[in-house]
Order: C-alpha cells, then structure tokens, then sequence
C-alpha cells in the first residue's frame, strides 16, 4: 500500500516539449524547424512567433491557412521543401519574407490578397516555366524578387507595374529569349538587376529608360551585334556591369563591361566596342566614334587630346561618379 500511495503521488509526464528550437532575442521570437521530417508545420507553434524556419522537411505543399495564428509572424523560410503545390488561403498581413527557393513549384500563385506586405520573394531554382500576368498584384511593398534558376522562357507585359519599390531583380539562369519592352518602367529605384546566363539576344531599345541601375549582370547570354544591338552598345558605353561570382558581395566587385560579348563574331567581340557598321545613321548623340583602350594604361601617360563629345574618352560611373577609360573599367574606390 505505501508502494502504491508513492506511486500515485509521483509527478506525471510533463507536456512534451515542442520539438522546434526556439530563439527568443527582444520582441523577437524564432523558431527552427528545419530538417525535422515534419511533413505539415507543428501545431504547437508559440503564438507570438516572428520568424519561422521550415526548410528542409517533405512537406509537398503547404498552405498559408496553417499559420493565420501567428499574426507576428514576419520571415516565413521554405527552402528545400519539396514543394509542389503553393496555397495562399489565408492571410500573413504582417509577412515580410518568403523564401521558397529549391523546390519544385512549376507555378506561383497570385500573393497580394494573402501577404500585402511582402519585401522580399525568393523563388529561386523551382520549376517555374512561365508567370501568370497577375502574379505581383497587390505587392506594393515588394523590393526584391528572386526567380533564378527557373525555366521561364518569357515574362508577362506589365509584370513588374504592381512593384514599384522594387530594388532587385534576379532572373539569372532561366531560358529568357528575350525582354518585354517597358519591363523596368515605373521603378523608382531600382539598383540590382541580373540577367546573366539565359538565352538573350538583343535589349530592347529604351529598355533602362533613365535609371542608373548601379549593379548589372548581363554577362553569359548570347548576345547578336547586329544593328538592333546599338541602343544595348551605347548604354554599356556609360554604364557599370559585373561579372557574377558565387559568394562574393556585389559591393566589391570590380566593373568588367568586356564580360558581355557578341555571340556572332570571331574571335569573340565586346558588345560595347561594336560600331554597327553599315547599319543606319545615328544621331550624333549615339556616336558610336570612340577610342578602345588596353586594360593596362600606363599612369604617366596622359589622355590623347579629342575634339568630339567627352563619351569618346571617358564615362562617368553611375555608382560612384568616377571618371574611366572605356577599355578599362573602374575598380572601386578605397
């Protein structure tokens, strides 16, 4: 009898504790679940979430109703989910951040009803082989959008006109043949675009429009210098682009404009030195006139003198107002 009674007042099992790691840094609270073989989000999620990782675990699909209580949440992370089925059902109204990437969504749903206040959507390496015109509406808040590694072959006009504060645009590694034209119009301010490695030809003309655009990455594409080439020619002229590598901050790259060449010519030409011969009379604006020099110009030797327009000599980089030689971009100031 006293065996029993000792039993008896022994303390039960404690409510399991969840098996996510919780972080919990001011107002701040995370929770990893990555790599758990969860195959739905946990039901014991805290209420007062922030951001949420669920990477690596065999959901297949996933619907935004899972989550409509945690109405702090703000950084949702999805990558390497095997994905295949995206359902936005229910509303995130303070959802900042998705992250989709390496999955195997072969198409997006329209977002801005379920998370009107998204900056940042990375569906990088799915499957995606086109985008519905629609699929941005009602994403006004949105600044950077990340499709690289996809299949898409062509955008949709008017893609981007829901975006206005969009600062950067990834559609690097897709089958891109070529551009809407007016893509980039009514960007306020947009400052990263990256274009390399898909099967572009030609830019339309006007296609930056007057936007700076301090970091471009074209390089990779096979590009045709041809006469419908030139708008593409001039605006490398006076603009800086970079070379893509894997790791590196785009901050310190160095401007490599030779990294963007013809396609149709050998040896390989630059687009920027391509002069459109025999193609139609340009306004004396577009003057194609202009010297190339050797990566290497000696520093005791001054620039030949020139009585044509300042473009023949030297640019002036949009990201940082320095002068250069036009055969030898800048590197960046110290």
């Amino acid at each position: 009898m006293p065996l029993l009674l000792l039993l008896l007042l022994l303390p039960g099992p404690s409510h399991p504790h969840s098996i996510c790691e919780v972080t919990k840094v001011a107002s701040q609270v995370e929770m990893n679940c990555e790599n758990k073989t969860l195959k739905a989000p946990p039901p014991d999620l805290e209420a007062e979430t922030t951001n949420l990782h669920l990477g690596e675990n065999p959901l297949g699909t996933f619907s935004t109703s899972s989550l409509v209580y945690l109405p702090r949440l703000t950084q949702l992370h999805l990558g390497k989910c095997q994905l295949t089925r995206l359902q936005v059902d229910g509303k995130l109204p303070r959802l900042e951040t998705l992250r989709l990437a390496h999955n195997k969504l072969k198409s997006l749903p329209s977002l801005g009803q379920a998370l009107p206040a998204l900056v940042t959507l990375d569906v990088s390496f799915n499957e995606l082989a086109s985008l519905s015109p629609g699929v941005l509406d009602g994403l006004s808040h949105l600044q950077e959008l990340y499709l690289r590694g996809n299949r898409l072959k062509t955008l949709p006009p008017g893609l981007l006109a829901p975006t206005p504060k969009l600062k950067k645009l990834n559609l690097a590694e897709n089958q891109l043949k070529e551009l809407p034209p007016g893509l980039l119009d009514g960007l306020e301010e947009p400052d990263t675009l990256y274009l390399q490695g898909n099967w572009l030809r030609t830019i339309p003309e006007g296609f930056f429009g007057s936007h700076l655009l301090p970091f471009a990455f074209l390089h990779d594409n096979p590009w045709l210098c041809d006469c419908a080439i030139l708008y593409f020619t001039r605006w490398l002229q006076t603009n800086n682009v970079y070379e893509w590598k894997e790791g590196v901050d785009v901050k310190v790259m160095t401007p490599n404009v030779r990294s963007v060449r013809c396609s149709n010519s050998d040896p390989a030409e630059f687009v920027y030195t391509y002069k459109g011969e025999g193609c139609p009379t340009l306004s004396p604006e577009d003057s194609l006139d202009y010297d190339v020099y050797d990566d290497e110009v000696p520093a005791a030797k001054a620039a030949p003198a020139s009585t044509s327009s300042p473009l023949v000599l030297a640019c002036t980089s949009p990201a940082w107002g320095v002068p250069f030689l036009l055969g030898s971009p800048p590197t960046r100031p110290s």
